[in-house]
């Protein structure tokens, strides 16, 4: 939504006020003009934009700590315009009773669902999620809701679910995926106390939050070892269901995403690399782990967000685990004394180690020419 709004869309008593002199102006902007609250509060949203440094900043001050009678009589007014509403949604982010109203208001725009879904705390998100009208005119709101952590884990299902059946298909990494998971799952009502498993999920996203490095990784067999809290997370992702392992993928932290990469469940694994979280730093480590699956590494390889590091391209060519079809490609861009390594390196494929030596004697060539 822009901001300031046309100066039009204000109720009138608002226009006139900000219309007056100087000295007016900054007593409204301390909040101190004999106007109804709807009034008041939409001349303050718009000093908020003054030119005026002084009239901005004492304006913002104003608006961001309204007495409650004002608060509550201009969100209880129909005039109060759709823009006023957004900066109230902004300046009382931490008070849900008020983001709720706001909500709520016939005049709240779909651009101020959508903000406010990114942060809002778990009844917010219930309250938006309830609104399948607004949800179908905005899906916007549910991919916002789906990465929010807040939201239940059976809420966004069912939003998914809603979204698969009117034929709108939603920018979630693994949509069709989820959609067909979600087709061997109970969809649950929605209700006004979350589910057993939305309490499952949530405790087994806290339980990661402890996790350390040192708890979890490869052994030397080349096999995925945990130890300590890990055990523990890594018990409850196998009672979870496909989309909560999904979701856990997209949402979780490094130490969930370490593990769930490597499930035998592709669209699980997938759900990984797709996760807005992920960092360069996890590829790594992932592109020499000998305990993910050849798909992930295939994935790895063939995606250039990811093959454009030269670390991953390295530990690609030294996991033995990676298709010989991706090594192969990878192995023109290795440097020569990796090259060299790789060569003598026991334990890869012959014929990786084959075009590696013949690679050498090739640019040995073009040396000497």
């Amino acid at each position: 939504m822009e901001h300031p709004c046309d100066p039009g869309l204000l109720p009138e008593a608002a226009r006139k006020v900000l219309s007056g002199p100087a000295p007016m102006k900054m007593l409204l902007a301390r909040g101190l003009a004999p106007l109804p609250p709807v009034a008041l509060v939409s001349a303050l949203y718009a000093l908020s934009y003054d030119a005026d440094q002084a009239l901005r900043d004492t304006a913002v001050k104003s608006l961001g700590a309204l007495p409650e009678v004002v608060l509550q009589g201009a969100l209880g007014s129909l005039e109060l315009p759709g823009a006023v509403l957004d900066a109230l949604a902004t300046r009382y982010a931490a008070r849900p009773e008020v983001v709720s109203r706001v909500l709520r208001h016939a005049n709240a725009s779909d651009d101020t669902a959508v903000r406010v879904a990114a942060h809002c705390d778990e009844a917010t998100a219930e309250l938006l999620a309830v609104n399948e009208q607004r949800l179908l005119r905005c899906p916007k709101i549910i991919e916002v809701l789906y990465f929010n952590e807040r939201t239940r884990m059976s809420t966004t299902d069912r939003m998914v679910e809603l979204a698969a059946r009117h034929g709108l298909k939603l920018n979630i990494p693994g949509f069709e995926g989820i959609v067909a998971a979600l087709k061997l799952q109970l969809i649950p009502e929605a209700g006004d106390e979350p589910l057993p498993g939305d309490e499952f999920f949530a405790a087994s996203m806290a339980e990661a939050s402890v996790l350390t490095e040192d708890e979890f990784g490869d052994d030397e067999d080349g096999d995925f070892r945990t130890s300590g809290n890990a055990e523990k997370v890594q018990k409850s992702i196998l009672e979870m269901t496909v989309t909560e392992r999904i979701r856990m993928a997209m949402v979780g932290n490094a130490a969930q995403r370490a593990m769930l990469v490597r499930s035998p469940n592709r669209m699980v694994s997938g759900a990984v690399l797709d996760s807005p979280k992920l960092n360069d730093d996890e590829v790594v480590k992932f592109a020499c782990s000998r305990s993910v699956g050849d798909e992930v590494l295939r994935k790895i390889a063939s995606d250039r967000r990811f093959s454009r590091h030269y670390e991953i391209k390295l530990n690609l060519c030294f996991n033995p685990k990676t298709p010989l079809s991706e090594t192969l490609k990878l192995l023109n861009y290795l440097r020569e004394h990796d090259v060299k390594k790789l060569a003598a390196t026991r334990g890869l494929p012959s014929g990786l180690v084959q075009a590696a030596v013949g690679l050498i004697k090739k640019r040995n060539e073009r040396k000497n020419q």
